[in-house]
């Protein structure tokens, strides 16, 4: 299963109403196959712009990372979930970073930085 990672704005509720969306998502996923493997609060704070969900304006916001593992094909399913939740302003599904490979592109000569600096025009 690959590894993913599910960034989650939750809007600005109290304490036990955080607790419980978050309880209900993380179920939510479980359900569907998922393995969760931690947990991070990114804290509440100010949203970078207004954001219209579910027929409501929000300023602020809860900021979460989940990161679990989950089969392919239940992705779309969590994120048709998460998009109907109306505790959830914004949920964003990820492949986890540390799981990508990073490849350097082939297609670009490196040029020696004398040769940028001291170009010199070939007279004809």
């Amino acid at each position: 299963m690959p590894r993913y990672e599910l960034a989650l704005i939750l809007k600005a509720m109290q304490r036990p109403e955080t607790a419980a969306a978050l309880k209900r998502t993380l179920e939510a996923l479980m359900d569907r196959g998922a393995i969760v493997r931690s947990l991070e609060n990114l804290g509440e704070r100010a949203l970078p712009y207004r954001i219209f969900s579910h027929s409501q304006k929000h300023t602020r916001g809860g900021y979460f990372l989940v990161d679990f593992y989950a089969p392919t094909a239940t992705v779309e399913g969590i994120m048709e979930y998460l998009s109907r939740d109306v505790d959830v302003i914004r949920p964003n599904v990820v492949k986890h970073p540390l799981t990508q490979e990073v490849k350097e592109c082939e297609g670009i000569v490196p040029v020696p930085l004398e040769e940028k600096l001291y170009f010199v025009k070939k007279k004809k």
